[in-house]
């Protein structure tokens, strides 16, 4: 295995993972997401990507679908706060055709207005779906708290309000301001020649400009509480403080943490909260890691009676974690991360994806060797100390959508942990 990087004249990075495999993972990586977008903006970048498989110069809709299936591959793409991504898996031998396939819809896209106008429908019918789904709408109000009146903390998917105004021209503008070439990443992983494929790659790409230098986007961490009462069988609630930046030194011990905390069947509130008190069927931790801050939190669902019970055990399962850990729980923590990472790293997808997020975050590649010393050098001291720090001064947030979830209202967010 070798992974070789390039950097085009214009900026844009190439990276070629060679692995013995018979498929090949492409994809365009863009350092770009719904945190860049202006507050009528909001919705545009995933519009923009959804637009993307609409048609371009060379291809209609249906022609990029079917020359990607007649080879036997698959594409798709994704929109992140951060991040937006265009890729496809295909055999080794049609790499260049994926290639033309990726550069076409960056380079090319014309987003036909029939096409923007049936979209639009798409788009808002899958934000009611989304509004229809409380686990999801309880994390979507955590996240608005959280980034009060910020980028970051607007939906993804925007609002039918924002969605419905949305002309080809703001598209064209939303793709040549953020879709730059000093913030774009091909990160390909296959058993592909390094000299044929970068000289297809840059045959593809070279003539793209970098016109534009995109802002980078600060977010700032406020603290507070948010209820929305629906006639639900359950209620969804939400926790959480301000986490690490994606390049923290202490992101390893923060992930080790949330394991402890929720992750999975061994996980402490897992063990008290469903299988010792059995107050839910579904709790879990979580922590999310953006470029200028970050969430740690869990997530349960329960009983509207028990509501109250469940955030106060949860809380204290929270509270005890920072003063004992024992050595089984970080043992447990370290096998799981370390085996969540290397089973990742077999599949050429994710690795592709993996090179291509280091480049965007960090500007180079970190090999497997430096993320396992880091996973072994997580200690109990040093997640002690990590508590510490996000503790300390903690602006907790609280999402409750349920039967009655306002009853929450007199509650004191700010000194909910102490």
């Amino acid at each position: 295995m070798s992974v070789e990087f390039k950097i085009l004249d214009n900026g844009i990075k190439i990276i070629n993972d060679q692995i013995n495999v018979e498929s090949a993972s492409i994809g365009v990586w863009i350092g770009a997401g719904s945190s860049n977008e202006k507050i009528d903006e909001c919705g545009i970048a995933h519009m923009l990507e959804h637009m993307a498989f609409k048609g371009t110069k060379n291809r209609n809709a249906e022609k990029i679908a079917r020359e990607v299936e007649d080879v036997g591959g698959d594409i798709n793409a994704y929109t992140s706060k951060e991040v937006t991504a265009y890729y496809l898996k295909v055999l080794k031998d049609n790499a260049e055709l994926g290639v033309d396939i990726l550069s076409d819809i960056i380079k090319n896209s014309i987003f036909p207005k029939e096409e923007i106008e049936r979209e639009r429908g798409v788009i808002i019918s899958e934000i009611g779906q989304s509004y229809d789904t409380p686990d999801d709408r309880v994390f979507e109000n955590f996240t608005k708290t959280a980034f009060k009146n910020q980028p970051m903390g607007r939906p993804i998917l925007g609002t039918k309000e924002t969605v419905s105004c949305f002309k080809q021209s703001d598209l064209k503008l939303f793709l040549d301001s953020n879709y730059t070439t000093d913030n774009m990443v091909v990160s390909m992983s296959g058993n592909l020649n390094s000299g044929n494929i970068f000289k297809i790659v840059e045959e593809k790409f070279s003539e793209m400009k970098n016109n534009n230098i995109p802002k980078k986007v600060n977010s700032e961490w406020t603290s507070g509480f948010i209820a929305e009462d629906r006639d639900l069988e359950q209620t969804q609630l939400v926790f959480g403080i301000e986490g690490l930046k994606n390049i923290d030194i202490d992101r390893f011990s923060l992930r080790a943490l949330s394991i402890i905390l929720g992750g999975g069947m061994s996980s402490r509130l897992f063990q008290e909260i469903r299988e010792k008190r059995g107050l839910c069927y579904s709790i879990f931790s979580f922590t999310q890691m953006q470029n200028s801050s970050g969430v740690f939190g869990f997530y349960a669902g329960t009983s509207p009676n028990d509501v109250n019970y469940l955030l106060e055990a949860s809380l204290f399962e929270w509270k005890k974690i920072a003063k004992y850990i024992s050595p089984e729980e970080l043992d447990r923590a370290k096998a799981q991360m370390k085996s969540g990472f290397i089973m990742g790293q077999e599949s050429n997808s994710s690795r592709s994806e993996y090179f291509a997020k280091n480049m965007i975050s960090f500007g180079k590649i970190i090999d497997t060797k430096e993320v396992i010393s880091s996973i072994e050098n997580i200690s109990i001291n040093s997640i002690y100390h990590l508590c510490d720090k996000l503790l300390k001064s903690a602006k907790p947030v609280l999402s409750v959508i349920g039967p009655n979830a306002k009853s929450f209202k007199n509650l004191e967010i700010s000194s909910i942990l102490n």
